[in-house]
């Protein structure tokens, strides 16, 4: 049975998450400010770096409210081990996608299939066909 990760560890996958993904905040001071912005509450760089790396443990639920808010990720996915299941960029796909609407979701799934048949096409040696989309 694999090991449930802490609060520690799911809040530095996020952020390392958006650093590779190229996306603001990289950094606890730029975080502290994201979230002010938000109208968050107001949470120093150092308290940041202690949730993030296992210093402070148990935060307060307005401030994971606002760490979830500000990552797009439901605030289960600090709790629940299900929800903080899929890996990397997968993993925060999903959890932003909880946050669309069912109309939003119906539209990214859209594409993903569409994305999954231009690449099992271009696998296969042939070009992909579809709406609007003719053989080659």
């Amino acid at each position: 049975m694999a090991r449930e990760r802490t609060f520690a560890e799911r809040l530095s996958a996020l952020i390392e998450a958006a650093r590779v993904d190229g996306r603001a905040p990289h950094s606890y001071r730029e975080i502290s400010a994201a979230v002010e912005r938000a109208g968050g509450p107001a949470m120093s760089p150092a308290y940041l770096q202690q949730l993030a790396t296992g210093k402070r443990v148990n935060p307060k639920i307005h401030y994971v409210e606002a760490l979830a808010r500000l990552f797009g990720v439901p605030v289960t996915y600090f709790f629940d081990e299900e929800a903080a299941a899929p890996a990397g960029e997968a993993q925060l796909m999903a959890m932003r996608a909880q946050e669309l609407s069912p109309r939003g979701r119906r539209q990214v799934m859209d594409l993903l299939e569409l994305v999954e048949r231009y690449e099992r096409a271009e696998r296969e040696g042939r070009s992909p066909e579809g709406p609007g989309e003719p053989g080659r």
